[in-house]
């Protein structure tokens, strides 16, 4: 989309991108120097909320992702609430992330986004925008058992498996970010290691509750969450290593530009992190475990872990852990990391071998 006025560029744009999914962005700069531009998942609640604010409160650009269908008051409010606290820009994304179908139409509606951002501040058509900094914060905690439309147990394929599909998407758009993060959220409560991992993601086959095409465990709403709180580390330590230490065919990497070869360095610069988000008196854990923690207004781990230099790459160690427990000798033994790896490219068709497509120019 093309604006032909600065007052078009003031103006609200309402996207319809499919019938369960709606952005709403609105522009509120021209400024020539691009904004540090964020995207944060489950923002419309809790945590994500509290994270989002704090990052409009800021001046930066905002991209924030809500799960349900929501009205245009509603979106019109939440935008309002973080343009009235200082945000360059802020776009509304829905998608439900129990379904890996909409997590792949997300991301392209993210990139659609900042394209029109970026073409807006710099004035030129660029193929790939940037974005700095991808907060995977949206999660779920299930007290019974609940299936992805894909028929994976909803708690793997909500904070797990939308991770890793949705930080594969974006990956062009994080190699040209300034200084990029990738944040996914852990928990102090996750598990010291993993099941069978062909248990942990069996799949239902149809509507029969009884037919997988593995044996699935026993479902436990705190195991699950607990497991997949693991596998958010492990997503965080292989992550780091594969973008860290990627490599080209020698005579692939002969064949590069400078500025391919710069977007190369960016990408073994990228830092990823994960961190318990804090006890936070949220939904999810008044569900799951009652008032036994923080209020929400006080929960900055995560906006920390996003924004503060303190956590920069060449600060801490890439693919680490903070704010307290993920102790799991799993999320440092290379065979386990590699195997889970393997299994979530198979659950989900996403490949991180060949990311050659993150250096065209």
């Amino acid at each position: 989309m093309m604006f032909r006025s600065l007052a078009a560029l003031m103006c609200q744009l309402t996207i319809a991108i499919s019938s369960n999914s709606t952005i709403v962005a609105h522009a509120l700069t021209t400024d020539a120097m691009r904004p540090r531009t964020f995207m944060v998942t489950g923002a419309t609640d809790g945590i994500g909320k509290h994270t989002a604010q704090r990052l409009a409160s800021d001046g930066y650009a905002v991209l924030v992702h809500g799960r349900k269908p929501v009205t245009h008051k509603v979106v019109t409010s939440l935008i309002s609430d973080l343009e009235s606290r200082g945000a360059a820009k802020i776009a509304y994304l829905q998608a439900d992330l129990n379904d890996l179908h909409q997590v792949s139409a997300l991301a392209n509606e993210a990139v659609n986004v900042l394209k029109d951002w970026q073409r807006i501040s710099s004035e030129t058509d660029s193929d790939v925008p940037s974005l700095d900094v991808l907060i995977n914060n949206a999660g779920v905690f299930n007290p019974e058992p609940r299936h992805s439309v894909q028929g994976y147990d909803s708690t793997m394929a909500v904070n797990v498996l939308a991770s890793f599909v949705l930080t594969r998407k974006l990956l062009p758009a994080l190699v040209r970010g300034n200084e990029a993060r990738i944040i996914t959220t852990s928990s102090i409560s996750q598990s010291w290691q993993l099941p069978d991992l062909d248990s942990l993601f069996a799949r239902k086959l149809g509507k029969n509750d009884s037919c997988y095409d593995h044996k699935p465990l026993s479902y436990s709403a705190h195991s699950s969450y607990s497991h997949s709180k693991l596998g958010d580390h492990m997503i965080t330590a292989q992550l780091a290593k594969l973008l860290s230490g990627y490599e080209l065919d020698s005579n692939v990497r002969s064949n590069l530009d400078d500025r391919q070869i710069n977007l190369l360095n960016n990408m073994r610069k990228i830092q990823c992190l994960t961190m318990d988000p804090g006890t936070v008196n949220t939904k999810m854990l008044l569900s799951g475990w009652g008032p036994c923690g923080i209020d929400v207004e006080s929960a900055d781990n995560t906006y920390n872990l996003a924004t503060s230099e303190y956590y920069a790459h060449g600060r801490v160690e890439n693919g680490s852990y903070h704010f307290g427990g993920g102790g799991s000798r799993d999320t440092r033994d290379t065979a386990k990391l590699e195997k889970f790896w393997n299994k979530l490219s198979e659950c989900t068709g996403i490949n991180y071998e060949d990311l050659s497509d993150c250096l065209l120019v």
